[in-house]
């Protein structure tokens, strides 16, 4: 097995990747897709952004790294059924298997640890909610949406 590492120059690049891109955000994964123990990444969200809604095939930890983030566990017809900040106080979700959720950044250079059972199968890995934008479509308005329901989660009672 090959020991890895995560250098600081590397990890600065990641955020920096996050702050210019057109969904601010940026992922990095650490094993190769072929390696059938646990696969662990790094996703780093900037505010106005959110990972698109999707489930996992596997069961899923999500684990706080940075900022202030919220997770939202919605159906498949988007309506959402559970909220959860994540923050250095509540650092910790697990997602079972088949669970639709997305997480949305309330702070500048969140990101959060996902760890997922391997190997990566691009047919069996994940699947997005189909009523979500895909990464080239409109999203503005479905963020929006995300965005109020993520902020009444916080506890502010009437974003605009």
């Amino acid at each position: 097995m090959t020991l890895f590492s995560l250098p600081k120059k590397e990890l600065t690049e990641l955020f920096e990747t996050s702050k210019n891109t057109k969904r601010k955000r940026s992922a990095k994964n650490f094993q190769e897709d072929s390696y059938f123990g646990p696969q662990l990444g790094l996703n780093v969200i900037q505010p106005d952004s959110y990972i698109r809604p999707h489930f996992r095939y596997s069961d899923e930890h999500i684990i706080w790294y940075s900022g202030k983030l919220c997770s939202l566990v919605l159906d498949e017809s988007a309506n959402v059924g559970k909220g959860q900040i994540l923050t250095r106080e509540s650092p910790y979700m697990f997602l079972p298997a088949e669970t639709y959720y997305t997480v949305v950044s309330l702070e500048k250079d969140s990101a959060i640890w996902f760890v997922t059972q391997g190997p990566f199968n691009p047919d069996r890995f994940k699947k997005n909610l189909p009523s979500s934008p895909d990464e080239n479509g409109d999203y503005q308005e479905f963020f929006k949406f995300l965005k109020k329901t993520a902020m009444i989660t916080d506890g502010l009672k009437n974003p605009n």
